[in-house]
């Protein structure tokens, strides 16, 4: 089973690759036409509540900061996946955890991690919303600048008071390219993905990682339908740590990634 990383949605993947899943973390959205969805049978979090934990995460802009700077801090031996102990998104994610029926330990991982890509999914919603919105204020500042005989720079500035505070809690991008937390989705499908799944990416950030990290890179056949570049390692070495943390097991299981498009020089 190939399964697309890290994106989460559709629209934000780079190239389409015949096969392919998206990774469902439990909203129960609906199937597509061009791109079919996963979600494993046995996620701890029934899809309501999933859904409900989202609308609240992102329900008022302070707990949507925060939640965005936890999405967007790397994995590390030191800290656990939440970021800071001290953070209030830790603290209302952990009093949902709690709300969860868990019978043993690894139940309560598997909550975590759900919980996580949950959030992941929520961060890539708000880019699309807020891509969509900037984008019809930008068709509207356009014609009513141009039908008050305004030029490109008042048209810029006006554009510019418009969005105001808009984007202060936005998902970080590159240019037009949005920024996505693939160590956070790599953790979460490390603990939730069959051992049967392998992942296709176009990430340039992640692919970056992995090169300077001098992962082993090579040529495989029969994962995409031509040859790719592949990379196989533990998860914990994707994500850069320097062994695998006791407290997450789970990182221990072994990814083959290949790269959706060829690399250029």
């Amino acid at each position: 089973m190939l399964i697309y990383f890290p994106q989460l949605h559709e629209e934000l993947i780079a190239e389409k690759v015949e096969g392919a899943l998206l990774f469902d973390p439990g909203v129960d959205r609906a199937q597509t036409e061009d791109v079919l969805v996963f979600r494993p049978e046995n996620l701890p979090v029934e899809p309501e509540m999933c859904r409900r934990m989202i609308a609240d995460f992102i329900s008022y802009g302070e707990s949507l900061g925060k939640m965005l700077k936890m999405l967007s801090m790397p994995t590390s031996n030191q800290k656990d996946q939440f970021g800071e102990r001290t953070s209030a998104i830790e603290n209302e994610l952990n009093a949902l955890i709690r709300d969860t029926p868990a019978e043993k330990k690894s139940d309560t991982d598997r909550v975590q991690n759900q919980v996580v890509l949950a959030l992941v999914y929520a961060y890539e919603e708000k880019h699309l919303e807020l891509a969509e919105i900037e984008h019809k204020l930008n068709d509207k500042w356009s014609g009513f600048g141009t039908s008050l005989g305004l030029d490109d720079e008042d048209i810029a500035d006006q554009q510019a008071r418009a969005l105001g505070g808009l984007f202060s809690n936005a998902p970080v991008q590159t240019g037009s390219r949005v920024v996505l937390p693939w160590q956070k989705v790599l953790e979460g499908f490390a603990a939730l993905l069959p051992e049967n799944s392998a992942l296709v990416t176009s990430d340039v950030d992640a692919v970056s990682f992995w090169r300077d990290l001098e992962l082993d890179f090579y040529e495989k056949e029969g994962v995409l339908p031509e040859k790719a570049t592949v990379v196989r390692d533990k998860a914990w070495k994707l994500l850069g740590l320097s062994s695998a943390p006791e407290e997450k097991p789970w990182l221990d299981r072994e990814f083959l990634v290949a790269l959706a498009v060829p690399e250029t020089e």
